[in-house]
C-alpha cells in the first residue's frame, strides 16, 4: 500500500545511513505539519500521547507499529537506530532495524509517518467518587488496530512486508541468527562486568 493512499498521517523523519556504521541516522523534519497542513510543535515527537509509526520504504508502507511509551516517537523509534545491539533486544526490534539496515543499503529511500490521537479531558471513577483527568488518553492499540484493518481491507488481507509476527511468519534464519548472537554476547558481558565488580 502507498503512502499516498493514506489521509490521517503525516511525515516526521527521514532516514540516512550512517558511512562506516551500523547506526542509522533519523532526520526529523524541523517543519512539522500533520495530515491537514497545519503546523505542529516539536513537542508532538516528545508528547505521551496514543500513535501509531509508519515505515515507508520508497512509497510503500513497510511496517505498521504504535506505543505508549513515555518520551514520545522519539523514544518509541530510537531502538531502531542501532537494533539494540549494545544490549538485549526483542527479536522484533532487532528484526526491524535489520531490514531499515539492509534496506537503506540498497539505496532505497526510507520515512517515519505518524498518526495520533490528541489527549483529552475526562472524569475517571476513583475509589471516593470523580476525578477530572487533564491528559487522558486512548489506547494506541485501537489507532493500530483500525490502521491495520485499513490496511488489510486494500491489501486483500495481506500485512505489511514487516509486519512479520502478524503474519504468523518466522524471521528469516538470518535475523535469528544474528539475533541469538547479540543476546549471547550481552550475556558474557554481563558476566564479565559482574566478575570485575565482585573482584573490586
Amino acid at each position: 500500500m502507498k503512502i499516498s493512499e493514506v489521509k490521517t498521517a503525516f511525515k516526521i523523519a527521514d532516514v540516512e545511513f550512517v558511512k562506516g556504521s551500523t547506526r542509522l541516522n533519523f532526520n526529523y523534519l524541523k517543519d512539522l505539519k500533520d495530515e491537514k497542513g497545519k503546523t505542529l510543535p516539536q513537542s508532538i515527537l516528545t508528547q505521551n500521547v496514543a500513535r501509531v509509526y509508519l515505515i515507508v520504504v520508497d512509497g510503500e508502507i513497510k511496517k505498521i507499529g504504535g506505543s505508549q511509551a513515555e518520551g514520545g516517537i522519539k523514544n518509541t523509534l530510537s531502538i531502531y537506530r542501532d537494533g539494540g545491539t549494545k544490549g538485549r533486544p526483542s527479536i522484533r526490534s532487532f528484526g526491524v532495524w535489520y531490514f531499515l539496515y539492509y534496506t537503506i543499503l540498497s539505496g532505497a529511500k526510507i520515512e517515519f509517518y505518524m498518526i495520533y490521537q490528541e489527549n483529552f479531558e475526562k472524569e475517571i471513577k476513583g475509589l471516593f467518587g470523580i476525578k477530572k483527568i487533564q491528559n487522558a488518553y486512548i489506547s494506541y492499540k485501537l489507532i493500530e488496530q483500525c490502521c491495520v484493518e485499513d490496511y488489510l481491507s486494500v491489501e486483500n488481507g495481506k500485512y505489511p512486508d514487516w509486519n512479520v509476527q502478524e503474519q504468523g511468519r518466522d524471521w528469516p534464519t538470518d535475523i535469528k541468527d544474528r539475533h541469538a548472537e547479540l543476546l549471547k554476547n550481552s550475556s558474557v558481558r554481563e558476566k564479565n562486568i559482574k566478575r570485575i565488580e565482585a573482584k573490586r
